[in-house]
């Protein structure tokens, strides 16, 4: 399950769908919008635009090395694009593995690659109205 939309994201769908019978772990991590800026400023909400085919086909190439370094592994993620009010969830990642250390290695480095490599764009809303782009490196998707 590798998804981008504007829908929220049920956590539980995507730890579900890193589970396997021959698996004794499964690691979830849940990216939430928080109230405290990257500017010092008072968030009301974060707005995020992809270029969906590429983000999508990057996030496919990450599970791919997931699966080839920590393998045998399953990989689930969604990406929220569109409003994200604060306290929901932008994006959340399941690492499923047969031992807890893979899957935390795996699924820290899925979120990092996502944040590094997928053509998806934050912007920061403000409570005072002001809104501001967060640099975003997207250097393995060709920007």
């Amino acid at each position: 399950m590798i998804r981008l939309s504007a829908d929220p994201i049920d956590s539980g769908a995507i730890a579900k769908a890193a589970r396997s019978e021959g698996f004794g772990a499964v690691v979830l991590f849940e990216g939430i919008v928080r109230s405290a800026g990257e500017r010092g400023k008072a968030v009301r909400e974060l707005h995020y635009e992809a270029y969906s085919e590429l983000a999508a086909s990057e996030m496919e190439r990450i599970a791919e090395e997931v699966r080839a370094r920590w393998g045998p592994c399953t990989v689930a993620m969604q990406h929220r694009i569109g409003t994200v009010p604060v306290g929901e969830t932008s994006v959340a990642v399941a690492v499923g593995s047969q031992h807890r250390t893979d899957a935390f290695e795996a699924c820290a480095y899925a979120i990092e690659q996502i944040k590094r490599r997928a053509a998806i764009w934050k912007q920061e809303r403000y409570s005072d109205g002001s809104a501001s782009w967060l640099e975003v490196v997207t250097a393995g998707a060709g920007f």
